[in-house]
């Protein structure tokens, strides 16, 4: 058995928080640190025991991970991904992966140069709503379709 995989997750906000649950509950990765500049961020790493960093310049110098989550702001979703590829590390980003399709082109590009990995965070490509609703389209039941006009709606924490 190979040693578990070490990932930081940048962003400690709602989303962070669920991946950092994730890594914690699988034995095949573990939780090397987290990126955040809020104090409540440091308090968290803290009660984990994991490093904690206010910039991923430093924790790329300091405690190098095999993998980065990028959960951070939408708006910073690019600088973080093009900081992870310049470090050579394979990043998860959330989705949106960029405000627009030229930024988000203009990552992917860099990734494919340097023969870094990037994914994009999709999860709901996993629910069982969305899997069925795709086998039914496939199945050729629905005919062919043209348009969609859809609506998503979920209940978040207020917080």
């Amino acid at each position: 058995m190979s040693a578990p995989v070490r990932l930081t997750v940048m962003g400690a906000g709602l989303i962070g928080k669920r991946h950092i649950e994730h890594i914690l509950a699988r034995p095949e990765a573990v939780l090397s640190s987290i990126v955040d500049p809020m104090p409540v961020a440091r308090e968290l790493a803290v009660s984990l025991k994991v490093d904690w960093f206010s910039s991923v310049q430093d924790m790329i110098s300091e405690n190098r991970p095999e993998g980065v989550v990028v959960a951070t702001p939408n708006q910073m979703h690019v600088a973080n991904g093009m900081d992870c590829i310049a470090a050579g590390i394979p990043a998860l980003i959330e989705k949106p992966l960029a405000d627009d399709i030229v930024a988000a082109q203009t990552l992917v590009e860099a990734s494919e140069r340097a023969g870094v990995p990037l994914l994009t965070g999709h999860h709901r490509r996993h629910n069982p709503m969305i899997q069925r609703a795709k086998a039914e389209i496939d199945s050729g039941r629905l005919g062919q379709i043209v348009s969609v006009h859809g609506m998503f709606w979920l209940i978040k924490p207020d917080d």
